[in-house]
């Protein structure tokens, strides 16, 4: 695989930001009991092995092994990793003329779906061509076995995220000879909970390293750290290949893995293991790397969830359990040999791959007929992207053909009948704007043609902007579960300041066009456009067009703040908490409000102490000139049992951003400290202090404890209570 340079020099700067040394890590881990691991860790533990095996002896006995360090396993252990191994295929990557340019890996994640990295597949045409071969290893007696060969249907599912650097792509149902289903070898069932390994855990990968035949790494990949929607483990001198699965020690998959951080000579210049000087024309799998680094599946799950969850194909995965195991996948894999019943012991038909034999004992070549075997249907070619338009390789869910641009038309701006207080009933059940205290009436940004008024109204929800932070009090969304509309993939690359307020009053592309591309360039500026209320939540509609119509809405600078990359983008954090949020809506087709805003500095003044902040300063740090908010909250608004129902919660950058008024610009996102991110849910009442919002009578639906009005930390989604 010919790897990209800059995916090397990304995983070196998350590798800068752990701030770690594999080979002290590895030698202050061990191998021996894992001391480190707090109650809570052992409680998740537990109840993952549980939900995996079903039996609490087994789940007890499966942590004491964790907990001692012990590498003492059941027997059927490697049977488990052989039936795994089957769903992993070497790729070839084919150019248009369907020549060959490269190897990687890749492995089924549910039927008919495979996954690999986004520097394997960047865009649709790149998997059009190429090849899927499963089976390319040796059997028990090392004799090679027969590869057999799957094409791609990038037309009927392709999804890719380059910054997860991973891409997800439909496969033949039929082998390209015609004679083998893709349905026997299975998946690898994706589990979505983070934490599925801790540190000093080995991992296993099964790979096809620079093409060659499948071989597995069970020792020398200790898991050493996690940084964000990343792992870090060590590695040995073969290294790993692109798109493959790296197990924990009960064969769940816990990461992709995509790059490392590289050996390098005096000049800065890339080494192989062999200590030439490595460039893009020799394989990844050549390289010496330091340590490895893989995507959590935790995080490529939720991204998969949030981003083409409606998809049919996705779906399937994302509900998937362990695959269907035909009678012979249990002993011998999906080509082993088959006896014919008709010929007993001394004579029988084994099939090996896309051909047969007749066995009497002496082997004979026999061609090999199947009956009632679908037509196999080459992938439709997909019109190319032009080159330089900036649009991200998506393809629409159902036409097969790139994602359209954002496209807003602000001439009706004053026709948007914005957030509805009324939306899920009327009376008690009425939920009204936050209001503004007198004392911060003077910062809020008026209109130009109305001065007395301040609310931007927009399709679905509404704004009120703080003309001093240039930043929203409050972004407020009516959310309709039955009228959600699945209109594909859209990426914010256009953004639209609102003519209906004056322009300094709003952060545009003055502050956010550092960045040379969206989700890019975090060199330059490592703060995204982070929707508050976001596109997916404001796309609902009686039709297609309309609930477009509607999200590309959000793409308004009024409905945005800047939010650390990792923050912003984190599945398990803020996104992941939109998503939850909008799958509790979702789940009945209920009606549904979300508040969302940032919380500005000085909040101590109305006398709520801040979660996590400790002694620190309550002011906000700047960078580049824009002050960037340390806290962001969101309220979760239902009816249910004929009451209303509202859930608050806050989550914090802080650790993030602390340090950015110390440092130079160019050092932001080397420098800056990769602590977790926190996430609280707190009481309404509360919020009300920290934010100084009135909430009015949210506050006696509030489904926090009624004892409690400070922040209780949330390390997992069933930890929430919404009733």
């Amino acid at each position: 695989m010919l790897i990209k340079p800059g995916l090397i020099a990304e995983a070196e700067q998350r590798y800068k930001q752990a701030d770690f040394s594999p080979t002290e890590l590895d030698k202050k881990l061990g191998d021996g009991p894992m001391t480190t691991m707090t109650v809570p860790d052992k409680q998740r533990r537990y109840r993952q092995l549980l939900t995996q095996t079903g039996d609490p002896e087994k789940a007890e006995a499966g942590l004491e092994r964790i907990i001692n360090g012990n590498d003492l396993d059941n027997i059927n252990y490697l049977a488990k990793g052989i039936r795994c191994s089957h769903s992993i295929c070497r790729i070839q990557l084919k150019d248009a003329g369907s020549n060959l340019i490269g190897y990687a890996s890749g492995f089924l994640i549910g039927p008919g779906v495979l996954l690999t990295n986004n520097h394997v597949f960047g865009k649709p045409s790149d998997a059009t061509n190429s090849l899927a071969d499963f089976d390319y290893e040796l059997d028990i007696n090392g004799m090679e076995r027969s590869p057999v060969r799957f094409a791609f249907d990038p037309g009927k599912l392709f999804y890719t995220n380059d910054v997860l650097d991973f891409s997800i792509v439909a496969v033949a149902p039929v082998s390209v000879a015609g004679a083998r289903n893709l349905s026997d070898w299975g998946w690898l069932p994706l589990n979505g909970e983070p934490g599925k390994a801790d540190q000093g855990e080995y991992l296993t990968i099964i790979q096809h390293p620079g093409g060659q035949m499948k071989q597995v790494c069970v020792r020398d990949n200790k898991l050493l750290q996690y940084v964000g929607n990343f792992v870090w483990y060590m590695t040995d001198t073969t290294a790993g290949s692109s798109g493959s699965p790296a197990f924990n020690r009960f064969w769940q998959v816990v990461a992709l893995h995509h790059s490392g951080v590289p050996k390098k000579n005096s000049k800065g210049q890339t080494l192989t293991v062999d200590n030439r000087v490595w460039d893009a024309s020799i394989d990844e799998s050549l390289i010496d790397w330091i340590a490895n680094e893989g995507v959590r599946i935790s995080a490529v799950v939720a991204d998969m969830k949030s981003a083409v969850g409606t998809h049919p194909l996705v779906k399937a995965v994302l509900e998937a359990k362990a695959p269907p195991t035909p009678e012979e996948l249990k002993t011998f894999g999906p080509s082993a040999p088959k006896m014919d019943s008709r010929g007993g012991n001394d004579i029988w038909v084994e099939q090996n791959g896309d051909s047969a034999s007749l066995v009497i004992p002496v082997r004979v070549p026999v061609p090999w007929y199947r009956q009632d075997l679908p037509t196999l249907i080459a992938p439709v070619p997909l019109p190319p992207v032009p080159v330089g338009s900036g649009a991200p390789a998506l393809v629409g869910l159902n036409t097969g053909l790139p994602i359209e641009s954002v496209t807003i038309n602000q001439k009706t701006l004053d026709s948007r009948p914005g957030y509805q207080p009324n939306f899920i009933g009327t009376g008690k059940f009425a939920v009204a704007l936050p209001v503004i205290p007198a004392a911060l009436k003077s910062k809020i940004a008026p209109l130009i043609k109305k001065p007395s008024q301040s609310e931007l109204k927009y399709f679905n929800y509404s704004v009120v902007m703080n003309k001093d932070r240039k930043l929203a009090f409050y972004s407020v969304v009516n959310i309709d579960g039955g009228k959600q509309q699945d209109v594909g993939k859209r990426e914010g690359d256009v953004w639209f300041t609102d003519p209906r307020i004056e322009t300094k009053f709003q952060i545009g592309n003055e502050f956010y066009g550092k960045q040379a591309t969206f989700e890019a360039d975090r060199l330059a500026n490592p703060f995204d456009r982070g929707h508050l209320v976001r596109r997916l939540d404001a796309t609902w509609g009686s039709t297609v067009p309309e609930a477009k119509e509607h999200g590309d809405d959000s793409f308004h600078f009024t409905n945005c703040s800047p939010q650390f990359w990792s923050f912003n983008q984190g599945k398990q954090l803020w996104a992941g908490l939109e998503d939850y949020t909008r799958d509790v809506l979702l789940q009945n087709t209920e009606k549904g409000i979300v508040m969302n805003g940032p919380i500005f500095d000085g909040p101590d003044a109305a006398g709520a102490k801040l979660p996590d902040a400790g002694s620190a300063s309550h002011k906000d740090p700047s960078f580049g000139g824009v002050k960037i908010p340390k806290y962001f909250w969101k309220i979760l608004i239902t009816k249910r049992s004929a009451k209303l129902s509202a859930a608050a919660f806050m989550i914090s950058q802080r650790d993030l951003i602390t340090k950015i008024e110390r440092l130079h610009e160019a050092d932001v996102f080397t420098e800056l400290s990769a602590a977790q991110v926190h996430m609280f849910q707190v009481s309404i009442a509360y919020l009300s202090q920290l934010s100084q919002l009135d909430f009015g009578s949210l506050a006696q639906a509030d489904t926090h404890e009624a004892t409690s009005v400070g922040p209780r930390l949330i390390e997992s989604y069933d930890e929430i209570r919404l009733v």
